[in-house]
């Protein structure tokens, strides 16, 4: 090969190299402004649901039973109320 079509191919090489290397920086820039955009997005619906949690009330899973309405010979057992046994 002539010194003018190796100096060609060089330039050729270089300037195809420079495209993929651009190639590579905005994908990587791209790839780190979409972390950073989830991120910020997770971040945000988290303070949205901590505040909104805040003004109400907390939830229990299982509502709970006012003592008002359990009557009070259910919460007793029948054999507290009985007379001992014989055996005894």
């Amino acid at each position: 090969m002539s010194q003018r079509k190796v100096k060609r191919r060089r330039a050729e090489l270089r300037r195809e190299e420079a495209a993929r290397q651009v190639r590579h920086r905005r994908a990587v820039r791209r790839f780190a402004l979409v972390a950073v955009a989830l991120v910020a997005v997770v971040a945000v619906a988290t303070g949205v649901l901590v505040v909104t949690s805040l003004g109400k009330p907390p939830e229990t899973a299982a509502p709970a039973v006012p003592s008002a309405s359990v009557s009070p010979a259910a919460s007793t057992s029948p054999t507290a109320t009985a007379s001992p046994s014989p055996s005894q």
